[in-house]
């Protein structure tokens, strides 16, 4: 699985945006890519890393196979690794 993370401006965090990148790499394990997300590049899910409510961030130029993930609070993570799982299923891969 290729995850493209794209990170809001970061100018009111809430919460430690980048704890919730670690989460998600020792959940999926090295067998799947995790990057910062650039346009033209096609990944199975965009993770959308905003800091706060506002949700901010400009991702209308990233495509997502699967899906666009929301996070706008630390809570969010599990949310994150169900949507994870989903897609796992749906392309056949282990976490």
């Amino acid at each position: 699985m290729e995850i493209g993370i794209k990170y809001c401006g970061g100018c009111n965090p809430t919460y430690d945006r980048t704890n919730v990148v670690s989460i998600l790499k020792k959940y999926i394990g090295l067998d799947h890519s995790v990057e910062t997300a650039m346009q033209g590049n096609l990944y199975d899910a965009v993770v959308i890393l905003c800091g706060c409510a506002s949700a901010c961030a400009n991702h209308q130029n990233l495509e997502a196979k699967y899906e666009k993930i929301y996070i706008a609070s630390e809570s969010d993570t599990i949310n994150l690794i169900n949507i994870i799982d989903k897609i796992n299923t749906l392309i056949g891969t282990d976490k």
